[in-house]
């Protein structure tokens, strides 16, 4: 039973790559990027399994911040303590901020039919991702009758353009 642990194979280096990775494909927020990861931390490099996953998503989600970041610190944290968070958070936002950094001094070009012919291709991109990580999700949510219910009731609100935080906090709502 001297079976080599699953993160033994992670080393500083590993976690460099792969959230390097992460950082310069994983684009669209939040959620959209979160099977992204799931495809990298748990099909590819083996570091957890589907389960930690999940609970490190659920646990996330309470941290203040972008859910994307905490669950990237949590897991660096969990494969290689601080160093990890350290080092894992650097090398999956050095390639947005180098991008922010590039796309300030190109303010100039925006209006190019190419840079908007490219940015129009990832609005595309995100709309893919977000179809991805909810037939994610829902594979893994229990198929009774109120969650139905409850997603397609979100589902008609949103196609209507009528967001419940909206209506519960609006200060008309309160009268």
């Amino acid at each position: 039973m001297n079976e080599k642990s699953p993160l033994a194979s992670a080393t500083l280096k590993a976690l460099i790559i792969t959230y390097t990775k992460i950082g310069l494909l994983g684009f669209g927020g939040g959620f959209a990027v979160l099977a992204f990861i799931r495809t990298e931390i748990v099909d590819r490099e083996h570091w957890l399994t589907h389960a930690q996953f999940d609970h490190v998503v659920e646990m996330s989600a309470f941290a203040p911040g972008p859910t994307t970041t905490n669950v990237l610190a949590a897991i660096a944290y969990r494969i290689l303590g601080w160093r990890g968070v350290i080092v894992g958070s650097i090398a999956v936002l050095w390639p947005s901020f180098v991008l922010m950094l590039v796309l300030a001094k190109l303010t100039a070009v925006i209006h190019n039919p190419w840079v908007t012919g490219a940015l129009s291709g990832m609005e595309v991109a995100v709309v893919g991702l977000l179809v991805d990580v909810v037939w994610t999700l829902w594979k893994d949510v229990p198929h009774k009758l109120i969650t139905i219910g409850i997603a397609a009731s979100a589902f008609s609100l949103t196609l209507f353009a009528v967001i419940p935080y909206s209506l519960c906090y609006q200060p008309h709502f309160l009268d």
